[in-house]
């Protein structure tokens, strides 16, 4: 597959990028034709193509392109030139002629292009448990020598550090952003890596990379399918191993099942569709007992058969319900404003700030003090008023979602429990 410019001339200039290609719609039609060149696992269905950087914050990076190229800096402009340059090439001949046929005039918008570049997008099931909203969704590979562990595969490596460059340049000079020459030419070369990493890999003249389905696992019960991410995989002998030893003269934590009294709480701030939004996160006890007997090595319930997901990953460090606590409050500050950056992206436009109310928000791969970490939480009061809301919310549960701590398939907590 050639990624030279379309039909061997430099890529055309940036639309103004004031229109945002419709999100559901958005792959152009060799990219979503590219599915059909790859024979998929049946429980993918028609597959889908998910985004490791996502949509929109891609789109935040296609808001700058046009001022930055148009800009009369020019050391400004011909970095960023040299990044929409590339962009264009790396799209390839094919996307690149659709992306441009989009647009008018045959102006190319630069959402859809960096939408629709195929090292951007990763060939998978469609709807996989663990969804990630708008945070990094990376493929990842077994770390050979170290069985069990994983890492992000090359592309993705270099794509995150292109993502973290970004975040860092808008949330500078106190959100305002700071888009110089020196930023795009960072995004330039770290375009520049995944993209040689990417070219590696043979796909035989196709439009997208061939789908690895080393790092997705199905589960015939629910018939769920998630990706495994970080997320070290013991054995179960390795696994049997850990369990025994958490589980050893633990404690009781019955009386906590129940219990409606709150146990960790954090109150957040935060600016939700131009409206000034207080937000408290509270776990009751019984919320942090479930996460006890659903994510812990020492308190895991292995007699419930309702467990909904196709993986279980376990906190290693939590011995006592003290432990939980603890780490709930610890956690809760920075998870209550992932809430609301996802309540932002999801429903900040919405009239009424009542339609919130008992909107459940489950999110994957967040990151929370330097921890990826998933977390179910649930509105349940909205007060204030509609231009300051003041906000309630239960965490239903929180658990690791990257090296923190092990995962376990069904099987294999199947095959542990049957020999604890």
């Amino acid at each position: 597959m050639t990624t030279s410019p379309a039909a061997g001339r430099p890529a055309p200039p940036p639309s103004s990028a004031r229109e945002i290609p419709d999100k559901t719609k958005w792959a152009v039609k060799p990219l979503n034709d590219g599915k059909q060149a790859y024979a998929l696992p049946a429980e993918w269905k028609t597959g889908a193509l998910h985004h490791k950087i996502s949509k929109e914050r891609l789109s935040s990076i296609a808001e700058q392109v046009t001022p930055a190229w148009n800009s009369k800096n020019s050391q400004l402009q011909g970095a960023a030139r040299a990044f929409w340059n590339l962009c264009w090439a790396v799209a390839g001949e094919d996307v690149a002629e659709a992306v441009a046929m989009a647009g008018p005039g045959g102006s190319p918008n630069p959402h859809r292009l960096l939408w629709n570049l195929p090292l951007m997008v990763s060939l998978g099931p469609q709807s996989p448990a663990n969804d990630p909203g708008m945070n990094f969704d990376p493929d990842t590979e077994p770390v050979p020598g170290a069985p069990g562990t994983r890492r992000l595969d090359a592309v993705s490596l270099a794509l995150k550090e292109l993502e973290t460059a970004w975040l860092a340049a808008a949330e500078a000079d106190g959100g305002r952003g700071v888009y110089d020459a020196a930023l795009w030419t960072t995004l330039y070369r770290h375009l520049r890596t995944a993209h040689t990493a990417a070219e590696r890999v043979d796909r035989d003249e196709r439009v997208l990379y061939p789908p690895l389905r080393e790092q997705w696992v199905y589960d015939s019960k629910t018939k769920q399918n998630l990706r495994k991410g970080l997320t070290p995989f013991p054995t179960p002998e390795q696994g049997l191993r850990l369990f025994a030893e958490a589980r050893s003269n633990a404690p009781s934590i019955a009386a906590y099942a129940d219990s409606a009294t709150a146990a960790a709480a954090a109150t957040v701030h935060a600016t939700v569709g131009g409206r000034q939004v207080t937000l408290t996160l509270t776990a009751a006890e019984e919320n942090i007992h479930h996460v006890c007997v659903r994510h812990t090595l020492t308190f895991f319930d292995f007699t419930d058969a309702s467990r909904p997901r196709p993986i279980n990953t376990f906190w290693p460090d939590v011995r006592t319900f003290a432990d939980a606590t603890a780490l709930a409050a610890t956690l809760l500050p920075d998870i209550g404003l992932s809430c609301l950056r996802e309540l932002d992206r999801s429903l900040g436009n919405v009239a009424k700030t009542a339609d919130w109310l008992d909107e459940v928000l489950e999110i994957s791969n967040e990151d929370v003090g330097g921890r990826l970490v998933f977390y179910n939480v649930q509105f349940t009061d909205v007060g204030g008023t509609d231009a300051a809301p003041v906000l309630q919310a239960v965490i239903e549960s929180f658990a690791p979602d990257g090296s923190d701590g092990p995962g376990f398939t069904r099987g294999d907590l199947d095959l542990i429990a049957a020999q604890l």
